[in-house]
């Protein structure tokens, strides 16, 4: 039993996950593997929520509704806060419909998954049209389309078939735990939006770049995976919260 005040890092990242599951723990891997360290303590401090039960995210739903999922998204994040976190991540795309209520009041930094990917897009794929995949929320929420097009990117967007016979499928075989039956769905869409003209496409699901396994070298030259995006926003802010900070 330990006793005395628990002292808190400035640097203590708040994860609200579980949505997936899986897609949560690719996300801590891909923190950890993009993190400057070489020993233990050179690591970033993480506190994560990680609860399968918050409800489906449905878009046009009221947020007073009880399947709505902001109040429980609500609740994990003051979790995380009363924690100590000092900076919040979600991985998971959409989820982040609802970011302006998870927002509001809020005095800590919320790193948002689609800047993150549209800064990598502005990185290196400066004049490219880009291929979007996700879930038929992300792509009906428009989450991704709008911030893209604004910012000076050509974006094709899978029509209901391609997301309903391939996507849709491949992130309930992810949810399901069956990799190999994903991939296989999963990379011939990322060939049909490929042979549509996008030069690089979004993985915009968090559960995508699990099914299609960033690993693989075909994948990695042709998808821009916002789970590593986001993890690399989080490294960038936990680094610049050391070099401000004080001992």
């Amino acid at each position: 039993m330990t006793t005395g005040k628990l002292r808190l890092r400035p640097d203590l990242l708040g994860v609200l996950g579980g949505m997936g599951p899986l897609a949560t723990a690719d996300f801590l891997a891909k923190l950890i593997a993009l993190t400057p360290a070489s020993v233990d303590v050179d690591h970033i401090p993480v506190v994560v929520s990680s609860e399968p039960q918050i409800p489906v995210r449905v878009l046009g739903m009221a947020n007073d509704d009880p399947a709505s999922p902001l109040p429980a998204m609500l609740e994990r994040r003051d979790m995380l806060v009363d924690a100590g976190a000092r900076a919040i991540a979600m991985p998971c795309n959409t989820a982040h419909y609802w970011y302006a209520e998870m927002t509001d009041g809020l005095e800590l930094p919320f790193l948002h998954i689609v800047e993150a990917v549209i800064k990598e897009l502005e990185a290196g794929h400066t004049g490219k049209t880009v291929g979007l995949m996700g879930t038929k929320a992300t792509i009906e929420g428009r989450l991704y389309e709008d911030p893209i097009r604004e910012r000076g990117f050509d974006c094709l967007v899978p029509d209901a078939e391609l997301t309903e016979s391939h996507l849709v499928k491949g992130i309930a075989l992810v949810k399901e735990h069956r990799l190999v039956e994903a991939k296989a769905l999963l990379r011939e869409a990322v060939e049909r939006l490929l042979d549509g003209g996008a030069e690089k496409v979004v993985l915009g699901c968090t559960e995508l770049p699990v099914g299609l396994d960033m690993s693989d070298p075909w994948v990695a030259e042709h998808c821009i995976d916002p789970t590593a995006a986001l993890a690399k926003a989080c490294v960038d802010w936990a680094m610049g919260v050391r070099q401000g900070a004080t001992p």
